[in-house]
């Protein structure tokens, strides 16, 4: 435990610190002359800065409950119904993870805006522009980047529910919709996870504040503070400050949250949970259930992959209609452009083994009695997922450039290995709510039982814990992959000279306008990436003992829904 607290102290909470510090002591840091002042947090707090927060907050809630009310539906059906579709959905929700979220902002300015695809088609729809280019389609398009996010938590949790409760219910007389209702209940670690983290993701998401809220002119608060930063000259301390406001909106979920769950034990899994059973649907249900699943993968999905492959297809550096493969035949030509995916993909699975390491301690510990240390550690990890990561890349640069750091000859800055500890860090408090579900289901009898058949500690654990946690695991390894594959943010502050990974690869070429190249290798990231979560649930499939596999299952009964 000691060791875990100086991990968490050193690669989350000093960086973070140092740069909230800033906000209060700009002297300290170099960045201005009072050694103590208020007058930053008070900037943060008046006139365009609160406006920008006061955005933040509100769309930010509403983007969670957007990201529960479809990823729960979603989840459910796609684990114990015959919808149609059912098994890509796994494979669309990777998909849709792996996209940056400026790629589908920017897919929907250029089909919506003025002179844009639908005005070209002869769709001269104004009010389509003015519903997308606003409040509500900045809240739409983040809402849908929650869904894979709440998906994840809600289905890991769902795998481990079994029969019994559901049939309970049923004999005493419940409807289909009352033993729905008793099974949000019994789910609801995952479901409140899934709200938190969809609250912190799109708090701190820049993609899309960056491109459809700035067009639209609706500020968002990581827009403000990015302002800040790359005003001239920057003003660190004031987007200290507008981060302090984002670290304390995290405690409205955070607090929702231990309400909610205080007192109540949700330890449902034991040597006696029986395999669910599959509900057919009828057809005029099949056919809704469809139609919904294909219209939401058309609009997180559909129109940003027409984008990018139209784009990575056009000749002269994408500035010639003429289609051509000279983008992606320049890619395996050029080793400085191959390189940097190379970069990324080892960098991605090293950071994902050492994630799902901690992030299992962490939910162990959060799924465990509530204490002052654990809801301190919540708090801190939740924190962290609502810093943006450009906040969090600024505080690992005040915090491994101070001159103590090189007295104590722990020189990390403008290295791979800091970027490496920068991506595992930002990873972890995700990772850990993602596994929480999951991890409070396990009832200690499952590893007394293989202790008292002679196993030791770990190999109870092995026997006893593991082929259940297996699955959600594997998802929070490939979900942690995926984040840091085309991370942006903190990539393009702390990434070494000469090393540059994926993200800034592409970037470079983008502003470099060549166009072509650079959405040759966002295709290309994104293939890759795709085919690393095939591999590794065909491994899973392939390779994981028969009985793992039937943990969470269900099988095909006929009662309708």
């Amino acid at each position: 435990m000691p060791i875990f607290w100086l991990i968490l102290f050193l690669f989350i909470l000093l960086p973070c610190a140092c740069f909230l510090v800033l906000c209060l002591s700009p002297r300290l840091f170099d960045q201005g002359s009072q050694w103590f002042t208020l007058t930053y947090l008070r900037q943060a707090l008046t006139s365009s800065n609160a406006v920008a927060i006061g955005n933040s907050l509100w769309v930010s809630s509403a983007a969670a409950a957007i990201g529960v009310a479809i990823g729960f539906p979603v989840a459910w059906l796609a684990a114990r119904t015959t919808m149609p579709g059912r098994r890509l959905v796994s494979g669309g929700m990777w998909l849709a993870l792996l996209l940056p979220s400026w790629l589908p902002a920017i897919g929907w300015v250029r089909l919506v805006q003025q002179d844009g695809v639908m005005y070209r088609l002869g769709l001269n729809w104004p009010w389509v522009t003015h519903l997308v280019m606003g409040p509500f389609g900045v809240t739409l398009l983040l809402g849908l980047r929650c869904v894979p996010f709440s998906y994840l938590a809600i289905s890991g949790a769902l795998n481990g529910l079994g029969q019994e409760f559901e049939d309970a219910a049923r004999v005493h007389g419940a409807s289909q919709w009352r033993t729905l209702r008793l099974i949000a209940v019994i789910l609801a670690p995952a479901i409140m996870s899934a709200l938190a983290i969809g609250f912190a993701e799109s708090i701190s998401d820049f993609g899309i504040a960056a491109t459809l809220a700035y067009q639209s002119n609706f500020t968002l608060g990581t827009y403000a503070l990015y302002a800040a930063i790359n005003n001239f000259p920057p003003s660190f301390p004031l987007a200290a400050g507008m981060s302090w406001l984002l670290v304390a909106a995290v405690s409205i979920p955070l607090f929702l949250q231990a309400r909610a769950l205080r007192g109540r034990s949700y330890a449902i899994l034991s040597g006696r949970t029986r395999q669910a059973v599959r509900r057919r649907l009828s057809r005029v249900e099949a056919v809704a259930a469809g139609s919904g699943l294909a219209l939401f993968f058309l609009v997180i999905l559909g129109i940003p992959a027409f984008g990018a492959v139209s784009a990575s297809l056009l000749g002269d550096y994408g500035g010639s209609f003429s289609l051509t493969l000279s983008n992606y035949t320049a890619l395996f030509q050029q080793p400085g452009l191959i390189g940097p995916l190379e970069r990324s993909i080892i960098y991605g699975v090293i950071v994902a083994f050492v994630t799902v390491f901690l992030g299992f301690i962490v939910a162990r510990m959060l799924s465990q009695r509530r204490t002052t240390a654990t809801g301190l550690m919540d708090y801190m990890l939740l924190a962290s997922v609502a810093l943006p990561g450009v906040v969090f890349g600024a505080g690992y640069i005040f915090a491994y450039n101070l001159p103590i750091m090189s007295t104590l000859h722990i020189n990390l800055y403008q290295t791979v290995q800091l970027l490496v500890i920068a991506y595992i860090a930002s990873s972890l408090p995700t990772n850990a709510r993602v596994l929480v579900g999951s991890v409070s289901q396990i009832q200690g009898s499952l590893q007394d039982a293989a202790r008292a058949h002679g196993a030791g500690a770990i190999g109870a654990w092995a026997r006893g814990v593991l082929p259940i946690l297996s699955r959600p695991i594997m998802m929070a390894w490939l979900y942690t992959f995926c984040g840091v594959f085309l991370e942006l943010p903190l990539s393009q502050l702390l990434y070494a000279p000469g090393s540059p990974p994926a993200s800034i690869a592409i970037e470079d070429n983008l502003s470099n306008y060549h166009f072509g190249v650079g959405m040759a290798q966002a295709v290309l990231a994104v293939a890759i990436a795709f085919g690393v979560v095939a591999v590794v649930l065909g491994g899973y499939r392939l390779l994981a003992p028969r009985g793992w596999q039937r943990i969470g299952q269900t099988i095909r009964g006929w009662d309708r829904l």
